[in-house]
């Protein structure tokens, strides 16, 4: 086995994808614990719904939208740096926000601090897992994305619980402390891999995002993070309005995160014979049914249950899937680059589907009517994804390409022969599973 190859599957792997899994894990559950933050900051501020959930449209937009640039960064340095530099502005992102005496402050520090804080580190972690693994591409991906299920099932109550005795700025320097430490863990385990490497001098990630599989999948990605991330800003809000006592509907979001969990697992286990991109679209097609239950529930908190538990699981297999669908249609070249852009478009929707939400909320008194809004965006994503070609995309180097979606990269004896031109390494030569 050559050198560029043995690093492949490894027990050193799965270390780096468990130190991604960690550190993404504490990202992304102390920003999915803004629904329990919503209403002190609301009232405090005496500010409408619209207005404070700028500050989680902004942040998850950044969030995302910094992956375009930190997965460049990644090709070129490695995620330890950037997860030195954005752990370090989480952080002070969360120390800062409690101390704002106005909203419009939390825009700033709370946007720029969690929310690019986090982007720096987050989609170079999940593009660095991706390249220290060819058998177990996709179940390491499932780990990798398993730890923003565990973060949001632990913190999001944690939260709610801090808040009622500590107030909600004593618990942003908390959460602070703790995402700290976890960061910490975090960079002990992870590394950069021998096979991560920029796109190529020929613009490799610039052919990517003209194709039409790029398109489709930034497209469905966008709606289906306007519907999500509306949906996690106001779940627990909606839920008390409806009379659910506030421990009752912080659980609601314990119940994502535990079903996301299984969500990540268990899709990315059989993954390898029904085919990522099957399991991608079929995460999308049943997120709608899971937001008509939302839509339907009218308080009933078994209904609810229900929605958050269906929720769950297909969005945790659709974060573990995406790695996975994103090697097998573009190769490895320039991986970092081209999942930092999918994460823009995705930051596109969480920007615009929280405050339309909550806009939404403020103008009507009827709640069918922001609820409608996130089920119909739901269901605009899964249709364009169902539009997809489900082979993998051939840049003209003469390499066949296969109907198959179940097929997985195998490694070949030539792992780096096409790597400087910018096009698909020959580590996708593909066979079936």
């Amino acid at each position: 086995m050559s050198e560029a190859t043995d690093h492949f599957d490894t027990p050193r792997a799965w270390a780096v994808a468990v130190g991604a899994s960690i550190a993404n894990g504490v990202a992304f559950g102390v920003l999915y614990t803004f629904g329990a933050f919503v209403i002190p900051m609301a009232e405090e501020f005496d500010a409408s719904l619209g207005p404070t959930s700028i500050v989680f449209g902004l942040s998850m937009f950044l969030f995302f939208g910094t992956g375009a640039i930190s997965g460049r960064w990644a090709d070129l340095y490695g995620p330890r740096p950037l997860l030195v530099v954005g752990g370090a502005l989480f952080c002070g992102g969360l120390i800062a926000t409690s101390f704002v005496t106005a909203i419009w402050q939390g825009y700033i520090v709370y946007g720029l601090g969690c929310g690019a804080g986090g982007g720096v580190f987050c989609s170079p972690l999940f593009s660095t897992v991706a390249t220290f693994f060819v058998k177990f591409r996709a179940l390491a991906q499932g780990v990798a994305a398993t730890g923003s299920g565990i973060g949001t099932l632990i913190l999001v109550p944690f939260s709610k619980a801090i808040i009622e005795t500590e107030g909600w700025r004593n618990s942003y320097r908390i959460l602070a402390a703790i995402s700290a430490v976890v960061f910490l863990v975090g960079l002990m385990l992870v590394r950069r891999s021998p096979s991560q490497a920029p796109g190529g001098a020929e613009g490799h990630v610039r052919r990517v995002m003209r194709t039409r599989e790029f398109k489709t999948i930034s497209v469905a990605f966008a709606l289906m993070s306007m519907a999500l991330l509306g949906a996690f800003a106001f779940v627990i809000k909606f839920a008390e309005d409806d009379g659910v006592s506030p421990s009752r509907a912080a659980l609601l979001m314990s119940i994502v995160g535990a079903s996301s969990i299984l969500g990540r697992l268990l899709l990315t286990a059989i993954a390898g014979r029904l085919g990522s991109v099957r399991l991608l679209q079929i995460a999308l097609a049943a997120q709608p049914i899971a937001y008509f239950f939302w839509v339907i529930a009218d308080g009933r908190y078994y209904l609810l249950a229900i929605f958050a538990a269906l929720l769950g699981l297909t969005y945790g297999g659709f974060v573990a899937l995406a790695g996975d669908v994103v090697a097998f249609y573009f190769g490895l070249a320039g991986i970092g680059a081209v999942t930092g852009m999918l994460f823009l478009c995705s930051g596109v929707g969480s920007l615009l589907g929280p405050p339309m939400v909550g806009f939404l909320a403020d103008l009507s008194t009827i709640r069918l009517i922001p609820l409608s809004a996130v089920f119909i965006m739901a269901l605009l994503g899964a249709i364009i994804l169902f539009t997809i070609p489900t082979k993998p995309v051939d840049f003209g180097t003469g390499q066949p390409a296969s109907a198959n979606p179940g097929l997985t990269p195998k490694p070949s004896d030539e792992p780096n022969k096409k790597e400087n031109a910018g096009v698909r390494p020959s580590v996708f030569d593909l066979e079936p599973v």
